[in-house]
């Protein structure tokens, strides 16, 4: 399992016991892909409070990000800005960027419960 997908599964069993993530999620239902060079492809799912993280490729996503692998452990580890790798280039989103800053909000509260 690579590095990314063991920081993710953490990261969904601490959004699943967290009360700020569900409510941070409530009434917002997307399919977010994540996909790049040296990135096996994911997506993460989220539904009824819930997200749920799972390896492949989704046939209809809301919102792709696209970023290298260092960029992507990265972003989700806190070690890199997504806004900042954004605007630089290192970060492309395919989807509506409310979306992507919603999900950026997401992570940084589980980040901040993982600590």
């Amino acid at each position: 399992m690579s590095e990314i997908m063991t920081h993710l599964k953490k990261m969904e069993e601490v959004a699943a016991k967290s009360e700020d993530v569900a409510a941070e999620l409530e009434g917002w239902e997307r399919v977010l892909q994540f996909q790049g060079e040296g990135v096996k492809p994911f997506y993460i799912t989220i539904k009824d409070g819930k997200l749920k993280v799972s390896e492949g490729t989704y046939d209809n996503p809301d919102l792709t990000m696209e970023a290298n692998y260092e960029t992507m452990l990265g972003m989700l580890t806190g070690d890199i800005d997504a806004t900042s790798a954004y605007m630089s280039g290192d970060l492309k989103v395919i989807g509506a960027l409310p979306d992507a800053v919603k999900f950026r909000t997401v992570i940084e509260i589980i980040r901040d419960e993982m600590e």
